[in-house]
């Protein structure tokens, strides 16, 4: 199949939605913006606000190109029907009750014709206006697009971000100087690619698939302890000079499928890192252990006894030692404080967060834009702690970037290696790289972990691969606090520096609740925050984002989906939440809807209503409590409609689980499958049920009790395969 072309006509119908998405704005309504904002916003970035549009930017062409890049083939194509229709008068008039192609309506007309879809009955439709809406708004916030468009006094400055006294990533050289200043120097790791050059045969002791929170941890432990250590990983190594700290690139560069992620059936966008360091080159911060009541439910469970005798915590205690997790001295940034204060003006619970960041001071540079890519070496990723200390051992760990493992060779129930496509020394040219080991360590995260499973023919006689995937599904609670407080500025200082455990034991009180937390939101993520009702409304409530808090609520999920291949072996996230769990994210938005109130926001928002609530003022309290008390009771009344109440996911869980029993498990309790002797799963995927905390310091914990079973192996290479 060749690569997604938009026609003519579906380009002229994107743009035109693009351009009704984030208009530029009439002269009445440029005045209108003006006269409200003038003693806030520079003059002249205020002007170049109001007269920008997505074409202008570059948005249509830009998803045009993320379309064929990153969504699958099946996607593609429904991108493309849903344009095609609504370029049509038969497609309009089922989709938006008007029989006139998208294109040649007014722009009044246009804005009927997207709430229509936004506020329809049926999901489909809805699920058409968000996916538009969110590709338009990322595209235009999430970009630097200084260079595509002048301002009207001639010079290239991004007049989005400008607008909202949003400064951007710092320039490369800023960047260097401060670095080299503190100290941090960059390892440089050599890798394989650079000298092949034909198909090639190695061998090694061990082959680690991926290098994210399990992989290495289990390369730096076998190569410290003198095995021949071989680690592949699907996406580029980049140097800290190649990330350039934007949102968007960060999208493009260091996330699955360019963050366009989302489950089939009910549209639950999950991100996930696809870099070199796997999740942790983008994660932020956010040190939590696995809760008591976990690794009790996992003993008690599912049998597995290394998670209350002990041995699971002394894993713990070494990989946060080496990560240099801490709670001391610990910054927060405006939105973070507003969190605490308000935990405790109403007798919630709080707790710093330990961070893995070198400094975790309030000047620490960077430190908001790590979910972008580290460019300072700030944070202790794995490419700063077990990745150095594999690429360091005795016996150095051997590097593969843009290695393609297709599957696990095995024979008779035996791993000898495996069989993978790697980009060669000219940066261009795929060569088939075949790597005989007697230890095949999968740790590609929770959709490709069973995917790569799949692929290799492994009996699965009890259907479990690819079940029991868990998501943490994530809603956030917003709020817009008064002009006369100080900024919040959202995208300032470190992120999730602190949780509240307020509702984590949940409505059963049996630990599956959940926490709330502060989410860093660059514009890109704010913009989808943001309520959309028309071009000039958006605009103008975009100009708060200096002004919006936002706290989120982190569901421990019980409910569970899978993760399936499509016809063309890639993994597809099917994913529905429970009642159960949705009652649950319920309780904390209540918790959350008071928490923004008391931090004393002036208005309210969230998915279920399409624009701001004002609250009355601190000053009347007996009003105030009562309008909080009656959005309460509306969020639980109108519930979570599909497409309608945004839910997200950045934790990926148990698609691959880890028990007793092979007819409800996929591995043993040291990680290794039932089916097939020497091959290891070593990641999130492995976790019983859902962590509950952010899952990486659980991983790196059953990595580190994973690799001390491997180093008993006996490593003798497969003679042939």
């Amino acid at each position: 199949m060749a690569a997604l072309s938009f026609s003519s006509d579906q380009r002229r119908t994107l743009s035109a939605i693009c351009d009704t998405l984030l208009p530029r704005l009439s002269a009445e309504q440029e005045r209108e913006i003006l006269e409200k904002r003038e003693a806030e916003v520079n003059s002249e970035h205020l002007q170049a606000w109001c007269r920008s549009c997505s074409s202008d930017l570059g948005i249509p062409q830009s998803i045009e190109e993320s379309v064929a890049q990153y969504l699958p083939k099946d996607a593609q194509l429904g991108v493309s029907l849903l344009l095609t229709a609504l370029g049509s008068r038969l497609g309009m008039l089922l989709l938006c009750g008007v029989a006139t192609p998208f294109a040649a309506l007014d722009e009044v007309q246009r804005e009927r014709a997207l709430q229509a879809l936004q506020k329809s009955t049926f999901s489909q439709k809805r699920k058409a206006f968000v996916s538009l809406k969110n590709l338009t708004l990322m595209k235009a916030f999430a970009r630097d697009t200084s260079h595509i468009n002048p301002n009207n006094s001639g010079s290239h400055i991004n007049s989005l971000w400008a607008a909202l006294d949003f400064e951007g990533p710092a320039p490369a050289k800023e960047v260097e100087a401060v670095t080299a200043a503190a100290g941090r120097t960059e390892f440089r790791y050599a890798m394989l690619n650079d000298s092949i050059s034909a198909d090639t045969t190695l061998g090694f002791d061990v082959v680690v698939v991926g290098s994210g929170c399990g992989g290495s941890v289990v390369a730096a432990e076998m190569a410290q302890a003198g095995r021949r250590v071989l680690v592949v990983e699907k996406a580029r190594y980049r140097q800290r000079a190649e990330v350039t700290g934007v949102e968007g690139d960060a999208f493009d560069q260091l996330y699955e499928r360019g963050g366009l992620v989302s489950t089939e059936d009910t549209g639950m966008a999950c991100f996930s890192g696809s870099a070199f360091g796997g999740g942790s080159a983008v994660n932020w911060a956010c040190c939590l252990r696995t809760p008591d009541y976990v690794k009790q439910e996992w003993a008690a469970k599912h049998g597995l006894e290394a998670f209350a005798d002990g041995t699971f915590d002394a894993a713990l205690d070494a990989v946060t030692t080496r990560i240099g997790a801490t709670s001391d001295g610990v910054a927060h940034s405006r939105n973070n404080q507003l969190f605490i204060d308000a935990c405790k003006t109403l007798g919630y619970h709080i707790d710093v967060a330990p961070q893995n960041m070198a400094d975790v001071g309030p000047q620490a540079p960077g430190a908001h834009f790590i979910g972008s890519g580290d460019r300072y070496g700030l944070k202790q990723s794995t490419p700063e702690t077990f990745l150095q200390d594999a690429a360091t051992a005795p016996v150095p760990a051997t590097f593969a970037d843009r290695c393609f493992v297709d599957r696990v060779m095995q024979r008779g129930g035996v791993a000898e290696g495996i069989l993978a496509r790697i980009i060669g020394a000219d940066d261009a040219t795929e060569y088939i790289l075949t790597v005989r080991a007697p230890i095949v360590v999968v740790s590609c995260g929770s959709l490709h972990s069973p995917a790569l499973l799949l692929k290799s023919g492994l009996p699965n006689d009890h259907k479990q691969i690819g079940k029991n995937l868990r998501l943490h599904p994530v809603t956030t609670v917003n709020g817009y606090m008064p002009r006369e407080a100080p900024d919040v500025a959202l995208w300032r200082g470190a992120p999730m520096t602190t949780v509240s455990n307020e509702v984590a034991m949940g409505p059963a009180n049996d630990g599956y609740g959940a926490k709330l937390e502060y989410p860093l939101a660059l514009p890109g993520v704010a913009s989808l925050i943001v309520p959309w009702q028309s071009g000039q409304q958006f605009k103008d409530l975009m100009l708060d984002y200096r002004r919006l808090i936002s706290f989120a609520v982190l569901q421990r999920d019980r409910g569970s989906g899978e993760v399936r291949l499509d016809k063309e072996g890639n993994p597809r996230l099917y994913y529905k939440p429970s009642d159960y769990d949705l009652r649950s994210i319920a309780d904390g938005m209540e918790r959350a809807i008071r928490l923004v109130a008391a931090a004393g926001a002036e208005r309210l928002t969230m998915g279920q209503f399409s624009a701001p609530l004002p609250l009355p003022p601190p000053s009347d309290a007996k009003a105030r409590l009562a309008e909080v008390e009656r959005i309460v009771a509306a969020v639980r009344r109108v519930g979570f409609p599909l497409f309608q109440v945004p839910l997200f996911s950045a934790h990926h869980m148990g698609t691959c689980r880890m028990g007793t029993d092979p007819k409800s498990s996929v591995v043993k309790p040291t990680c290794e499958t039932w089916e097939c002797s020497g091959l290891y799963v070593v990641d999130a995927s492995t976790f019983p049920t859902s962590s509950g905390t952010n899952p990486m310091v659980t991983t790196f914990g059953i990595a580190h009790m994973a690799a001390q079973g491997m180093k008993r192996r006996r490593c003798t290479i497969p003679s042939r395969l």
